[in-house]
């Protein structure tokens, strides 16, 4: 039987090896931000997903009730909530509720819904000057409202169709199951009906122009050709002053497109050109404006809306705006904002610096020696010896210890690899090439790693002693619990010659 591998050209690998960024632009910041913003993707993903199929759910209870109740009560019933109350119990299970992960427990059962519905029905018609106890102005809300109901429950399969699409291009651990399970689910009639369902004989009889169409849609821009691309209108965000937050308000309300996450970062890596170009106050203003979209951002994902809502969205601005900046707002808000954004800053300056040296020491032609992780989430290890020991391993470290020069000696007792890599940064290549066959030779640089058994260790271990320099295997497993992705990712210690 042939194999189909296609399956496995959808796995999502958090790999740095064919990233490419501007040469001013630090790789290892981008690398880390990227590797996150992937899994808040995923989690939003996952919650849009569970969300929308909660909403179509909770439409279809919903609707079956609305339904009923148009067919077999009258006009004048349809005025009385004790009437509605009790057909509405005697036909349906009172205490029937939606529940799941991302439901709200106090969620209120589905035939409460639907007299909370009646309610808002009645102030709806006194807004438009109508008898809120008139059963045919009662009805014809209804259809109207039921006709809403099935457009915005149409959007939303097209919407989870997108999403499942999506997820199966990125195939992770939650999608893997043994070949030979199977399962048996029953389900009843029930179950498979959907909020979509035909719409019933009555709503046929309403007037189409009585139904608002949908307006036109606000996409957030994301260049996922070009992940360091700036739009136009971001670019024009980030040369806002820092500290005009009345502008930033403003701009933010009428260019709502700009919020994605691609933006974002695009727009905060952005920063280590200028740092690099000498522009330090436009590094600190983008970096400040980005830090805005970034808290929006967040604040406007605890909502979990299961799609992009400009009202809302503009909403969480102008909250945002008024409890960190207005002057009602708690300092402390703000302080810890700028904080915040201090913080990032003193990060791109000091990799700025860096690459400018590493940059000047290669156009000098000076070749050194440094060790360094490109993942930051661990970090290469620095073994000692035990110099009290009689075993003889140890006594062979300590022997190969004493080998390295007083200096090197000093900084490999600090643990500390900027210091060691100082020391490298002094000394000549064919020295730096001795000390790193010390290194190899004591075990002072080992591998840190997190492995299955002893067996994997020692595979990895001859593996690695194979290659020339030192290297460094960092496994990471993420478990999110039993539903969440359960990632791998391996990267290897840099030796920058």
């Amino acid at each position: 039987m042939a194999i189909d591998y296609s399956k496995w050209d959808k796995i999502e690998i958090s790999d740095d090896s064919d990233i490419e960024v501007h040469p001013n632009v630090d790789k290892r910041s981008f690398i880390k931000w990227k590797q996150q913003s992937i899994h808040e993707q995923r989690e939003k993903r996952k919650r849009d997903i569970s969300n929308l199929e909660f909403q179509l759910e909770m439409y279809s209870h919903l609707n079956k009730r609305v339904d009923k109740l148009m067919v077999h009560l009258k006009n004048e019933d349809l005025v009385n909530k004790e009437t509605i109350t009790k057909f509405l119990n005697e036909n349906f299970d009172k205490t029937e509720k939606g529940s799941g992960e991302n439901v709200d427990p106090d969620l209120p059962p589905y035939n409460e819904m639907v007299l909370d519905l009646f309610e808002q029905l009645e102030r709806n018609a006194e807004k438009d000057n109508k008898d809120p106890k008139d059963g045919s102005v009662i009805r014809d809300e209804l259809v109207k409202h039921r006709a809403k109901i099935a457009a915005v429950s149409k959007e939303a399969e097209e919407k989870l169709k997108e999403l499942y699409t999506e997820k199966a291009n990125h195939i992770s651990s939650e999608d893997i199951h043994t070949g030979f399970d199977k399962g048996f689910i029953n389900h009843s009639k029930d179950d498979e009906s959907s909020a979509a369902a035909p719409i019933p004989e009555y709503m046929k009889q309403a007037k189409t122009n009585d139904v608002p169409l949908p307006k036109l849609k606000v996409q957030p821009i994301d260049y996922k050709d070009d992940i360091l691309k700036l739009a136009p209108q971001t670019e024009a965000f980030g040369k806002i002053t820092a500290g005009n937050f009345a502008e930033s308000e403003k701009y933010l309300l009428n260019h709502p497109e700009i919020f994605s996450e691609q933006q974002k970062d695009a727009l905060m890596m952005s920063a280590f050109e200028l740092e690099m170009a000498g522009k330090t106050k436009e590094a600190y203003q983008v970096i400040h404006q980005s830090e805005l979209l970034s808290y929006v951002l967040e604040l406007y994902a605890m909502r979990k809306l299961p799609e992009f809502n400009v009202p809302q969205l503009k909403e969480v601005i102008e909250m945002f705006f008024e409890r960190l900046f207005s002057p009602r707002s708690n300092p402390m808000a703000k302080k810890s904002f700028l904080e915040s954004v201090q913080t990032k800053y003193e990060h791109v300056r000091t990799r700025s610096k860096a690459m400018q040296q590493e940059s000047e020491n290669d156009a000098e032609g000076v070749e050194t020696i440094q060790l360094k992780s490109l993942d930051e989430s661990s970090e290469l290890q620095v073994n000692l010896p035990d110099f009290n020991s009689s075993d003889p391993n140890e006594v062979a470290k300590v022997k190969a210890f004493n080998k390295l020069p007083p200096k090197m000696q000093e900084a490999v007792k600090s643990r500390n690899l900027d210091e060691i890599n100082a020391v490298f940064a002094e000394l000549p290549m064919e020295t730096s090439e001795e000390i790193l066959d010390i290194f190899q030779e004591g075990g002072i640089i080992g591998i840190n790693a997190v492995l299955e058994d002893e067996n994997e260790f020692k595979e990895l271990q001859e593996h690695y002693q194979n290659d020339q320099g030192i290297e460094k295997l960092s496994i990471e497993e993420e478990n999110e619990n039993d539903s969440q992705d359960n990632e791998i990712h391996v990267s290897s210690a840099d030796i920058v010659d």
